[in-house]
């Protein structure tokens, strides 16, 4: 398989913290994490359990590199807030800590050329709303918006016939259900990202 570009593209991981390693989903955010670093990719997600372990450990099997965005334990949300997995941290390469939730996405985003989006909650959506808006605003260069799974497909056309969206809104999504498929978008992606 051609490698996606010379330059590393780092590429964020967002869905559900409390995925559990024999569901289906965490497995395929496993595997498409491995699959990215086997393709000069670098992995970021926000050092919790979930899907972002799962992340983490896909690209650690391969000897990839996985980067992290967390908030200061003495800042953390009290309540409802997944935190930091200790196998998640002890196994990144680098480390970013946030003294905020919107500090942590904002990092994230930053850090980011791409999206892969697994099923999740609130936390999910609130990260899927705002690369969105920024894809919109952005194009046609924004960065990757990969949405991974069935699921989503009826999610987003459930949002698209209850809310007024425009058609450039739904054209920035990308829908995979194969670790493969992200690669093919981001290949496409990194020719634009190279020049």
């Amino acid at each position: 398989m051609k490698k996606l570009s010379k330059r590393p593209l780092h590429v964020a991981f967002f869905g559900d913290g409390t995925a559990k390693k024999s569901d289906s989903y965490f497995v395929d955010a496993y595997d498409t994490a491995q699959l990215l670093v086997e393709n000069k990719c670098t992995i970021v997600n926000g050092g919790g359990p979930g899907i972002m372990l799962a992340a983490t450990l896909g690209a650690k099997s391969v000897h990839g590199r996985a980067e992290v965005v967390v908030i200061n334990k003495k800042s953390q949300p009290s309540k409802h807030f997944e935190g930091q997995d200790p196998d998640n941290i002890s196994q990144a390469n680098r480390i970013f800590t946030l003294k905020t939730y919107q500090g942590r996405l904002n990092k994230l985003i930053k850090l980011a050329h791409a999206y892969v989006i697994f099923y999740g909650g609130t936390g999910t959506l609130a990260e899927m709303a705002f690369v969105w808006s920024e894809a919109k605003f952005a194009y046609p260069r924004q960065k990757p918006l990969i949405f991974f799974g069935k699921k989503w497909r009826k999610i987003i056309d459930t949002i698209n016939k209850e809310m007024n969206l425009e058609k450039l809104e739904q054209r920035v999504c990308y829908f995979v259900d194969k670790p493969e498929q992200v690669v093919e978008i981001l290949k496409t992606y990194s020719r634009l990202y190279s020049k």
